[in-house]
């Protein structure tokens, strides 16, 4: 027997009575029910998740940040409501408990009283870790537990992130405000600078003119001193003066006399007398006019000597003073030249450091901070993209229902024609003929599947008649399998 005679009497044998037709069918369905209802259910499953009932406890009380009163876990809560990616209900702590024990909720999210505090704590010296509270059960369902999980992680990476950027935000403004305190800092060092400049000049000049004051009181206090030793004779010398200036105007006072006699005697006229009296008169007059003088000199010269020793000792002091002067103008001159090179170095120091902090601007900090608490992004580029997680899972459940297909054909195909072995003696032939009868079966499933899947279900393969061909290649590879199993088993 043929091979082609031997798949065309299986194929008669299958469909000889409408019992058997119906038996083929309902195994021929198989695969396209249990793969197709795998695929729908599995098509979109987290689609109905705000139908999921979950509670929100709002315990936190709020905290201040920058004179701002907030409340991140009502915050947090409200947009969790809002987002509508489960059933969430704000309720009360007792509520929630209730609810989650007795399944009417399947768990609940709890931001807890120092929720904000703790939160804002992150940018202070002792920060302390926020904590979410998430409570589940498991008995009224695993997966909800693990949906749960998820969406607690999910919250808590917003938050994180959140924080993060408020953190950075307030350490970029902090860099910022110190960037003009090191602008001020340094116009002030270059002012500073250029003063202590001008004061050591002006200190060089001081040292100098207080050197030469120095010189000159030396100068002064030694003559005066010199002075001083010699007007201590002063009254002594002043009252000799004025006792030899009396006895001359006493002597003179009788010489005109005498004088005129002597003329008159010589026979001088008196007309030519006159003259030479009256001069020794003035001089009479004159040297009265020197004893009084000097008496009043010899009056006066002891407090002329004692105020010539006060300038003296004024002198004396004067001449201290000014060495002392000279000496501290000198430590100023050089105070205010180290005063200048440092003020110098301190500007440029302060300029140098003020080059390597950027200028900002107020959305460029804000731009930054939210870089620096969601550093990665990622940028998907997909050469080919599931459209659903049913698409995704496609390749597993429709090898599954190969599978599972196949291995129900066997329940009626027969795998080997014993009478053809027997007869023929053509091995090949007839295990070729046992193998093609489900192949042609089998292949005929994974049309029906394909078609389920795109046209009912709506699935878009990348490459159809590509994917279409690998069914029927998995199909017919599945019957190999199962026939050469029955062959060495046998229908066990």
């Amino acid at each position: 027997m043929k091979t082609i005679t031997l798949v065309r009497s299986e194929f008669a044998r299958l469909t000889a009575s409408r019992m058997g037709i119906t038996a083929l069918l309902a195994l021929m369905l198989v695969p396209v029910v249990y793969g197709g209802f795998y695929l729908w259910g599995n098509a979109d499953p987290y689609n109905a998740l705000d139908k999921v009932p979950a509670a929100i406890v709002v315990d936190d009380v709020g905290t201040t940040v920058d004179d701002a009163v907030v409340n991140y876990g009502k915050d947090a809560a409200d947009q969790l409501v809002d987002d509508q990616r489960f059933g969430w209900v704000i309720v009360s702590a007792d509520e929630a408990k209730a609810g989650v024990t007795e399944g009417v909720y399947d768990f609940s999210l709890t931001f807890p009283h120092s929720f904000s505090a703790d939160l804002a704590s992150a940018g202070a010296s002792d920060p302390t870790r926020a904590s979410l509270v998430l409570t589940t059960d498991d008995t009224n369902s695993y997966l909800s537990t693990t949906l749960a999980k998820q969406a607690a992680a999910a919250v808590q990476a917003a938050l994180t992130q959140k924080v993060g950027e408020q953190a950075s935000s307030t350490l970029l403004n902090a860099v910022d405000s110190i960037r003009t305190g090191l602008a001020n800092a340094s116009d002030g060092a270059s002012r500073l600078s250029d003063a202590a400049t001008s004061a050591s000049a002006g200190a060089t000049s001081l040292a100098s003119g207080t050197s030469t004051l120095a010189a000159g009181a030396q100068s002064l206090d030694a003559g005066l001193a010199e002075l001083n030793a010699r007007a201590a004779a002063l009254p002594g010398s002043a009252s000799a003066l004025a006792s030899g200036a009396a006895g001359v105007a006493n002597g003179l006072s009788v010489v005109p006399g005498q004088v005129g006699a002597a003329l008159t005697a010589a026979g001088v006229s008196a007309a030519d007398q006159q003259p030479i009296l009256a001069e020794l008169a003035a001089l009479s007059g004159a040297a009265s006019q020197v004893s009084s003088g000097a008496t009043a000199l010899g009056a006066q010269a002891p407090a002329l000597v004692s105020g010539i020793s006060s300038a003296a000792s004024g002198a004396s002091t004067l001449a201290d003073g000014a060495a002392a002067a000279s000496t501290g103008a000198g430590q100023l001159s050089a105070g205010l030249a180290q005063l200048a090179s440092g003020s110098s170095e301190l500007n440029g120091s302060l300029a140098s450091g003020l080059a390597q902090v950027s200028t900002t601007t107020a959305a460029g900090r804000a731009s930054t901070a939210a870089a620096i608490a969601n550093p990665v992004a990622v940028d998907q580029h997909a050469i080919t993209q599931a459209q659903n997680y049913g698409a995704g899972l496609a390749p597993f459940f429709i090898s599954l229902a190969a599978w599972i297909g196949i291995y129900a054909l066997f329940l009626l195909v027969r795998p080997l024609s014993r009478r053809a072995l027997t007869a023929v003696r053509r091995p090949i032939g007839t295990a070729l003929a046992g193998w093609i009868t489900p192949a042609l079966l089998g292949a005929v499933q994974m049309v029906a599947l394909f078609a389920v899947a795109t046209l009912a279900l709506g699935l878009h393969p990348a490459n159809a008649a590509g994917l279409l061909g690998f069914m029927i290649l998995v199909s017919v590879t599945f019957a190999a399998i199962v026939l050469a199993l029955n062959i060495w088993l046998g229908s066990v």
